[in-house]
This record gives structure tokens, C-alpha cells and sequence, in this order.
């Protein structure tokens, strides 16, 4: 507010004091005329007109503005709303220089009801940290309510592009989410990963990088100590399961047969087969979503030696064994992390002059 403003204000005040001031003697007249009067029956005071009324109002209004408060409502288990405003395009405001800028207390109603039908428009703005919500006795301090999809109850943000939060929240249990569709939803930063940013983060953030990935600080610093939780590229977490058979070619199903040199065979890891048979007993034993599994490779009737590789479906490179055999006739096992394809998919090829069967056997996968 500016000093003319305020000036205007301060003599807008005085005069509707000296209204008051005019109203409270015109009431202390009536009162004396009324006391020296010689009728036996009590004359009742004359009752205040609906412009006076409206003038004390005013000066109260007043008061409370030139006292630090600029609005004041109370609204008790029986009382109508004290105050209604409307207009376009602000309906009420606020403004007090040192203290509250508005107080609103109910007993068993609702002490400030705001609303908004513009798109991207707030009910309640508030600058500065000037927005209490204080409940008690297992009340709701600040409850807000988004009924048009898309729309937000409550929003905090912090304009500026270094600094500050958009919301905070303490005590025993910080903070209480829930949806039906989404329980809660993190946005991606415009930055990278948090370890290259060079930047000063506190233990306890946790950040979505622009691809996607969500981040963990484990130690304050610039840029702290990170640690990854999950990506689209990475394992997520391990799901271990009963161990259960998915290839051993041996069985006449899905292909039977040794691999030799040279040979490349490409493979589902999918389902759960009978040990047998190699018939389907579990379609989805590592479900669809699975990135790697654990497993346990075995060689058997081996010839020579040689080597297996197992790649993700569709890779045919050899830059690692997975498992080597020396000689013939050996049985020989590996447990390992095998990295799957989109379609739950490896490839196996066989190096070295030798040939062999071979089992996989699944005790575990990662989402």
C-alpha cells in the first residue's frame, strides 16, 4: 500500500470514529431523557438505525485494519457467516503490514470458505508465510478439496528458481497421502543425475532425474552422496521364488537337442516346465515386467571342452562365459544374473570345440 493510500485510509478511520463518536452521544442523550422522565412505564430505547449499524461496522472493520488485523470473522455453532464478499477480479483483500492478515475461528462449521470457477486461478493466495491451518482435538487445520478433473486441493510453490519450498510439513507423522489411482507422483527435474549436478543437497532427497530415474541422497554435500533406486534401464528390486526349471534340452520341449560350436539358440525364460517332459506348467513363472532373473546353469554330457555364453534375446556377441567345461562327460553348475530381453527372452551360444546339453533352473527375478 502506498503512503497516499495509507493516508487515505487514516482519515477514512478518524472520520468513521467521529461518526462513532456522534452515535455513542446521541444514545447517551436518549438515555438521560428517557431517565428523567415522569412516566411510570419504561421507555424502551429507540433502536439503532440500519445506517448506523452499518457505520459501526465499519469502524470496527477499521480498527481491526489499523490495529494489524485486517479482517477478523467468528462464526459461532448458530451464527450466520459474519462477512461476504464477492468481486471480480478479488473478492477480499488482505493486507496487514505487521500482523495477521486474516482470522477466522468456528466452533462446529466452516471458518473460511473460499472458491474459484477460473482455470489456473487460486481460491486462497497467500504471499509470504502468512497461512495457518491449526487444528485440534482430531480436526483438519487446511483441507483442499479439487472436484473438476485435472484440478489441484492444495498447491505450494516456490518461485524462485534456487531456492526455497514449495511445501513443509512436521510432527509425529509428516505427511499422510493416498489416491485411488495414484498414491503419489513425482515429477522429473529439468536437470540430469544428481552426482553430476554440482549443486548443495541435504540427506533425505529424493529426486527424478530428466530420464526418468529416481534418486536417493544418503549424505549432504554439493552433490552429496547418491544412490540409485531405479531406472528404466536398471534391475529394480529382487523377487525370489521357488526355484523352478525353464529349459533343459534334454526334454523334447521347447528345442531339444545339444549345442555345439558355433551354435546360437534363442530362448524363453517365461514359463515354469515340467522336468520331464519340458511341457508349460507355469506360462508366467517370471512375469512380464521382469528385467533379469537368477538362475542356476548347468552343463551335462558334456564332449571335449568348451564354453556357454547367455546374452539378453537377440544379443549375439561373446565378450564373457557364463559357464566352461573341460572334458567330456562332466556335469557342471553357475549361478548367475541373466539379463532378459522385452519379450522374458536370452541367447545362448556354445564356444570351443566341444558340444553339451544344458538346464536352467530360475530362483528368482528382478522388477
Amino acid at each position: 500500500m502506498s503512503k497516499t493510500e495509507l493516508d487515505a485510509l487514516r482519515q477514512e478511520i478518524a472520520q468513521l470514529r467521529d461518526e462513532l463518536r456522534e452515535l455513542r452521544n446521541e444514545r447517551t442523550t436518549e438515555t438521560t431523557e428517557s431517565a428523567i422522565t415522569k412516566s411510570s412505564e419504561q421507555t424502551p430505547a429507540p433502536p439503532i438505525s440500519r445506517r448506523h449499524a452499518l457505520r459501526t461496522a465499519g469502524v470496527v472493520a477499521a480498527g481491526a485494519i489499523a490495529g494489524g488485523i485486517a479482517t477478523v470473522a467468528t462464526a459461532g455453532p448458530a451464527a450466520a457467516a459474519p462477512g461476504s464478499f464477492s468481486g471480480d477480479p478479488v473478492a477480499l483483500h488482505a493486507d496487514a503490514q505487521t500482523g495477521i492478515g486474516v482470522v477466522a475461528t468456528s466452533v462446529s462449521g466452516t471458518a473460511i470458505s473460499a472458491n474459484t470457477s477460473a482455470a489456473n486461478a487460486a481460491a486462497i493466495d497467500v504471499l509470504n508465510n502468512n497461512y495457518y491451518g491449526i487444528s485440534s482435538n482430531g480436526t483438519i487445520g487446511v483441507v483442499g478439496q479439487a472436484v473438476a478433473g485435472g484440478s489441484i486441493g492444495v498447491m505450494g510453490t516456490a518461485v524462485s528458481t534456487n531456492a526455497g519450498t514449495g511445501g513443509s510439513f512436521s510432527g509425529p507423522n509428516g505427511v499422510s497421502i493416498s489416491g485411488d489411482l495414484v498414491t503419489a507422483q513425482l515429477l522429473p527435474t529439468v536437470g540430469g543425475p544428481p552426482p553430476t549436478i554440482n549443486r548443495t543437497y541435504t540427506q533425505g532427497a529424493l529426486i527424478v532425474d530428466n530420464a526418468g530415474a529416481l534418486w536417493y541422497c544418503v549424505a549432504s554435500g554439493a552433490p552429496g552422496i547418491w544412490r540409485q533406486l531405479s531406472s528404466a534401464s536398471s534391475a529394480g528390486s529382487f523377487h525370489p521364488v521357488t526355484p523352478g526349471r525353464v529349459y533343459d534340452s534334454r526334454c523334447a520341449q521347447p528345442s531339444p537337442g545339444a549345442l555345439s560350436s558355433g551354435g546360437i539358440r534363442l530362448l524363453s525364460v517365461a514359463a515354469q516346465r515340467d522336468l520331464t517332459t519340458g511341457a508349460v506348467t507355469n506360462a508366467n513363472f517370471v512375469p512380464s515386467d521382469a528385467t533379469a532373473v537368477f538362475a542356476n546353469v548347468s552343463v551335462v554330457n558334456t564332449v571335449n571342452s568348451g564354453y556357454l555364453t547367455i546374452n539378453p534375446g537377440g544379443v549375439t556377441t561373446i565378450s564373457a562365459a557364463t559357464i566352461t567345461w573341460g572334458t567330456s562327460n562332466q556335469t557342471q553348475s553357475n549361478g548367475v544374473s541373466l539379463t532378459l530381453d522385452n519379450a522374458r527372452q536370452i541367447t545362448v551360444l556354445a564356444g570351443g570345440p566341444g558340444a553339451t546339453d544344458f538346464v536352467i533352473d530360475i530362483f528368482g527375478y528382478w522388477l
